[in-house]
């Protein structure tokens, strides 16, 4: 289905959805505005203890994303050459990889790849690809999360919604980031790749994935802090689609819905759960829908005017950003969506 097709059934399902609900009568006000809210920022990273440089060069190694690509990077640092095949702002759950991508793997000694789904289409590049490396799958040993319930007042009327691709995420939450301890358990699997490949390094390696996992655990404080500032009747959320289960279940925010149903961005809601979201943000009194900056916010920007609620556009979350962005790596990426959603529910 083309992305205009797409577009124009997501439009026709809103209208129907929007007359339904409009029918049920107005929305009742928002809550009165916080003024004056100044966010507190967060404090200065240190750098991470230096590790020695490889004889022979640097260990190239690949990572599928660019969030494992820069947790790579904070464990190895200079003794390592990371390449990442999913580019900034690039949505995981609809990428296919080039030739070049299946040739970036050739002469790698580690391939970090996400699993649980999220970054399926790998396989297609470890099947072609000529190199002989070893493949670390950095969610291993992670306890997996499905947020997903039937007994949702926002019903789903397939449980799966597949893609076009017959993509969905049949493990559970892939999303396992937005949770900071759980990221320390990515961050030593990854240190334990690199170990494997290169055991000269071994010490380097542990002494960086100490620092990094206190850093990780200094940013869950950190957060928690800043989401405790929201009122807790604001702590209540609409979603683009269903990327911050962790995130909201380890610091007491609500996810009530979201507008595309299930895992997929490319899920298509029906009219009839368009209008069950519709009374959803209207009896939970939401105050708006925070969607990707990867995923087109056109739907969500319809619902929200329907419902009288922000929209916030900006959050990144299955991909780092630009350079410069304040989410090109994965601390930068969790501050930054911080930021925006504690700022977004205290103004509102």
């Amino acid at each position: 289905m083309s992305t205009r097709t797409r577009f124009l059934t997501h439009r026709r399902a809103f209208l129907i959805g929007a007359a339904a609900f409009a029918a049920a009568g107005p929305r009742l006000g928002v809550r009165a505005q916080t003024p004056d809210f100044v966010f507190p920022e967060f404090p200065e990273l240190q750098p991470l203890p230096e590790i020695a440089e490889r004889d022979g060069g640097p260990l190239v190694v690949v990572a599928t994303t660019g969030i494992i690509g820069d947790l790579v990077s904070q464990i190895g640092g200079g003794r390592v050459e990371v390449r990442t095949i999913l580019p900034a702002n690039a949505d995981p759950h609809s990428f296919e990889p080039a030739p070049q991508d299946i040739a970036m793997v050739d002469d790698a000694a580690v391939v970090f790849v996400h699993g649980l789904e999220l970054d399926a289409w790998a396989e297609t590049i470890l099947e072609n690809a000529d190199g002989d490396f070893t493949v670390v799958t950095v969610t291993d040993g992670i306890s997996i999360a499905d947020f997903h319930s039937d007994e949702d007042d926002h019903d789903h009327e397939e449980d799966d919604h597949e893609d076009d691709d017959g993509h969905h995420h049949g493990e559970g939450d892939p999303h396992v980031w937005f949770d900071p301890t759980r990221t320390a358990q990515m961050a030593a699997n990854i240190a334990a790749g690199l170990t494997g490949a290169d055991p000269d390094g071994a010490d380097g390696y542990a002494g960086r994935l100490a620092a990094y996992q206190a850093e990780l655990t200094a940013l869950d404080g950190q957060i928690a802090e800043r989401i405790a500032l929201i009122p807790e009747d604001r702590r209540v959320i609409v979603t683009n689609h269903e990327a911050l289960g962790y995130f909201a279940d380890r610091y007491g925010l609500t996810i009530v819905g979201t507008v595309i149903p299930g895992m997929s961005v490319e899920a298509e809601p029906s009219a009839q759960e368009i209008a069950a979201l519709l009374e959803v943000i209207e009896r939970e009194n939401v105050t708006a829908i925070f969607a990707e900056n990867t995923v087109n916010p056109a739907l969500a920007e319809q619902l929200a005017a329907q419902a009288g609620i922000q929209v916030v556009a900006t959050l990144f979350t299955d991909t780092l950003g630009e350079s410069g962005s304040g989410a090109d790596t994965y601390i930068g990426l969790m501050r930054y969506d911080t930021r925006v959603i504690v700022k977004a529910l205290i103004a509102d």
